[in-house]
């Protein structure tokens, strides 16, 4: 995966970055006059060069579930920042964070406990495992019901929102879409979008997930289920 910063528009006096980690991993960098929240955590050293560099106070970091890829750099920004990292296991409900409202949304599926930040004023959700640029994440603790569930409840989005998944993993999730035959020529358009616009492409709304991701057309969580073995062994 590319090493580029991408930065993720938002309405003006906010700036929104995703920040890659690991392999194939974001992040996501929240800033408004000279304060900044975190989303996810899988590494520490791309966040800390970005918030040292700047000069910005990181305020909080909030994680979508308690994988290593999404948590493993909590310890280290709280050693260096003395920032305080939030369980997932936060409840469900409204909050606000730097001057914007933000809904923690329950999304359980790929993990028992899983959840999304809505920020319905800045048009993003940043969805962790659960939806992820053309796909939606392995059953690994939660339930093909679950996750059926979710995906039903981010699809409910105001379809103008930017979904900012925890990988990048869009051109394989578009092949599986390609080969199950959902919306082909929209599938290739956002293919051929990820060489000229990655973060276009990768960080699309919820319309144009649900026309070319093949998980959030699914009628029932039965046929959700095959389809997730299918894409297993993909």
């Amino acid at each position: 995966m590319s090493s580029t910063v991408l930065e993720v528009a938002v309405p003006a006096g906010f700036r929104l970055r995703a920040v890659p980690v690991l392999r194939d991993n974001f992040v996501y960098l929240l800033e408004r006059e000279g304060k900044a929240i975190l989303i996810d955590a899988g590494a520490a050293e791309p966040v800390l060069a970005l918030v040292r560099g700047e000069g910005l106070r990181l305020l909080q970091v909030l994680i979508t579930h308690d994988h290593a890829d999404h948590t493993g750099g909590c310890l280290a920004l709280q050693e260096a920042l003395g920032v305080l990292a939030r369980s997932p296991g936060v409840m469900a409900r409204g909050e606000s964070w730097l001057g914007t409202s933000c809904e923690v949304l329950s999304t359980p599926g790929h993990t028992a406990v899983h959840k999304s930040f809505y920020f319905p004023e800045l048009g993003v959700v940043c969805s962790g495992d659960a939806l992820i640029n053309g796909g939606c994440g392995r059953l690994l603790g939660g339930t093909a019901e679950e996750l059926f569930d979710s995906l039903g409840r981010l699809a409910a989005l105001p379809e103008e929102t930017r979904v900012l998944g925890g990988h990048d993993y869009l051109l394989e999730n578009l092949r599986f879409a390609a080969a199950e035959g959902v919306a082909g020529e929209a599938v290739e358009r956002r293919r051929v979008r990820y060489a000229v616009d990655r973060g276009g492409a990768l960080f699309a709304t919820v319309a144009e997930e649900v026309l070319t991701n093949p998980f959030m057309s699914c009628g029932s969580a039965v046929a959700f289920a095959a389809m997730r073995l299918r894409k297993d062994g993909f």
